[in-house]
């Protein structure tokens, strides 16, 4: 169970550092095509705006559900006083702790769905998921290289890189997790606790497939993410090289 749990903890990890990356990476080689900040705003919304699109409406879905007014949504960007780029957003009334972290989770919730949707029915995340419960390099380096043979592979990985670098929850939709999450871990020490070894015994399998398939879904994001940083970095440096232009982030 604890290597399980430390190989997800590093891919999460590594997902996440991508993904800011990601980010950095898009935003210059925007404003190094347009030289105008607000045109490479635009830009670097509509590259992302599938994921963008699918976090906002996720927020208002699981609203919707959970009987909470949504009272407007934007996928409109905006540059914010801090600097950085809001692409999107959801106004909701104010409502309880459990339904508040609910609605901040729903593009984190819609994002892995989607993401595994796509994973299993057009590349071979299974293949993934076997490298990392059977901890091969070798099989995960193969499946991970037979992502760009799946039919129209290109247009999808363009989809889990825009929704991969979009369902994370902002600043504003955590806010109330730290309660909820506190909670449900009372709830699941006291349910281990209580119910001893057969419910430790029930729950362990459990929490190792569903660890190992988030494991393959995070290293799935991370390698695009890695290929697209990449990319995207010898897009900057050839631009770069030919105009004399450089963007400096703060």
């Amino acid at each position: 169970m604890l290597p399980t749990l430390l190989t997800f903890l590093a891919t999460f990890g590594a997902a996440l550092a991508l993904e800011r990356m990601a980010h950095r990476r898009l935003q210059e080689v925007c404003i190094l095509l347009v030289r105008n900040v607000d045109l490479a705003t635009a830009l670097y919304s509509v590259v992302l705006l599938p994921g963008v699109a699918l976090h906002e409406a996720s927020h208002a879905l699981m609203a919707a559900l959970l009987g909470v007014r949504v009272r407007r949504l934007s996928l409109r960007p905006e540059r914010q006083r801090s600097g950085t780029i809001r692409l999107g957003y959801v106004e909701v009334l104010r409502s309880d702790t459990l339904r508040s972290s609910l609605i901040g989770a729903a593009p984190l919730f819609a994002g892995l769905a989607a993401l595994l949707v796509i994973g299993m029915l057009v590349f071979d995340l299974e293949a993934v998921q076997l490298a990392v419960s059977e901890v091969s390099l070798a099989a995960l380096v193969d499946a991970l290289l037979a992502l760009p043979r799946a039919t129209d592979s290109w247009l999808w990985i363009y989809l889990v890189f825009a929704i991969a670098n979009s369902m994370m929850p902002s600043a504003s939709d955590v806010q109330a997790w730290p309660v909820l999450i506190a909670g449900l871990a009372l709830i699941g020490t006291a349910t281990l606790v209580l119910g001893g070894a057969p419910a430790l015994a029930a729950f362990a399998p459990l929490a190792l497939g569903a660890l190992r398939w988030l494991t393959a879904t995070f290293l799935l994001t991370a390698f695009i993410n890695l290929l697209a940083v990449l990319a995207m970095g010898l897009v900057a440096g050839v631009v770069g090289a030919l105009t004399g232009r450089r963007v400096e982030f703060r």
